[in-house]
């Protein structure tokens, strides 16, 4: 009988030691992780982060693009603020056609590209306001490009990604233009 009990003990303490050596990462230690590799991707790519939007174009200073880093955690970088002579801007429920290019923030990165239609025939659209259509990256950049074939570069951090990406913690990048259609 003790040999039984002996060998049960034995048995528990050894799937204990086993299940506390897994590789597995906690939600925290992958949220870590993510900051990590855009803080990495940032000083890669000679971003300048700022908390306020700049007032001139371009978003640029000595050369290094300038990114703002929103309340939400998007870092956002205007290329192009689209057609500002027409006053018509984006309004709740219009419907944003978009072309962009999604890329991993690694040092060899995976991209996806929608940019034009060799690379994907038919663009992305989703109505702005509508939170089911797309991430909350998108409708907030959206927000501040506003006029038809503005332009601006992303990152998004998993949170404010789609859901794949958020169930994965992975941030993304993206350049991204639109249309609107009222």
């Amino acid at each position: 009988m003790k040999r039984i009990s002996y060998l049960l003990f034995l048995g528990f303490l050894i799937s204990i030691i086993a299940s506390s050596c897994s590789n597995t990462k906690t939600y925290s230690q992958q949220l870590d992780d993510e900051q990590a590799l855009i803080t990495t991707y940032i000083k890669r790519n000679n971003i300048i982060v700022v908390s306020t939007f700049p007032t001139s174009m371009p978003w640029v200073k000595n050369g290094n693009d300038i990114y703002v880093k929103t309340s939400s955690g998007l870092y956002f970088h205007m290329i192009d603020p689209g057609n500002t002579t027409n006053m018509d801007t984006l309004m709740s429920k219009n419907t944003v056609v978009t072309r962009f290019k999604q890329y991993t923030l690694n040092a060899v990165s995976d991209t996806i590209s929608n940019w034009n239609t060799i690379d994907y025939p038919y663009p992305e659209t989703f109505t702005y306001g509508d939170m089911t259509q797309s991430c909350k990256g998108f409708q907030e950049a959206v927000s501040y490009m506003k006029r038809n074939d503005s332009e601006a570069k992303l990152i998004i951090p998993s949170g404010n990604g789609f859901t794949i990406y958020m169930n994965s913690v992975t941030p993304l990048g993206y350049d991204l233009k639109i249309k609107i259609l009222k």
